[in-house]
């Protein structure tokens, strides 16, 4: 499985819009193909702003296989071009997995809550290290406590090589604030993290879809 992260320019107050299209409009019928967008968020702080978008394919032959659209390419197309007529800048990176968990069906939270986006320098060798000392030996414990859930981790794949990404979810920022502040085996996970990583980067989303892994 692959997971593409585009981001787009527009003005603000064409973010209702443009996500009304996506999930009312284009996902219904892009999501036929086999593939599934997670979600779209607003970048509230940590980079420029602007939306990001989410979406799983089986592989990168999956996500090009689907430029075609085949019988929905029109309408597709149609659809496309309506959003794209308020975009002003697009990027568009893709990555593979590295954790266990990865999205597969939506949150199961009925509040938004708030999403960070953080990446990691992690030489290649160190990766599954990355991975254990994250989702094996931090994460349980802190879920326990509430408030927090791990979406995933990737790799990068097309785009920046050394970079190790990871999506949290949680009920609030200050939940996010305090998942490093609970000492004992986490902190100590933690610790031997930092030794292997450098958090380069963090971002707070906010949902602006009602869809949302």
């Amino acid at each position: 499985m692959i997971v593409t992260v585009r981001t787009w320019q527009l003005n603000r107050l064409n973010y209702a819009e443009f996500a009304r299209i996506s999930e009312e409009e284009y996902w219904p019928l892009f999501d036929k193909h086999g593939c599934r967008a997670l979600g779209i968020w607003g970048v509230r702080v940590g980079a420029p702003e602007r939306l990001m978008v989410m979406t799983r394919y089986d592989s990168l032959d999956h996500w090009l296989d689907t430029r075609a659209w085949g019988d929905a390419a029109d309408k597709l197309k149609t659809i496309s071009d309506k959003r794209d007529s308020m975009v002003l800048d697009t990027d568009l990176i893709a990555l593979d997995t590295l954790s266990h968990r990865q999205p597969q069906r939506d949150a199961p939270e009925t509040e938004p809550g708030v999403y960070a986006w953080e990446t990691f320098r992690v030489e290649r060798q160190n990766r599954e290290r990355f991975r254990e000392l994250t989702e094996d030996q931090w994460l349980p414990q802190t879920e326990s406590s509430g408030g927090i859930r791990l979406v995933g981790m990737w790799n990068g794949y097309i785009g920046p090589q050394n970079l190790v990404y990871m999506l949290t979810r949680a009920d609030s920022v200050s939940a996010l604030e305090q998942r490093h502040a609970l000492g004992g085996d986490q902190s100590h996970a933690l610790e031997q993290r930092a030794v292997i990583s450098e958090r380069t980067s963090v971002q707070l989303l906010y949902s602006v879809t009602k869809r949302r892994p």
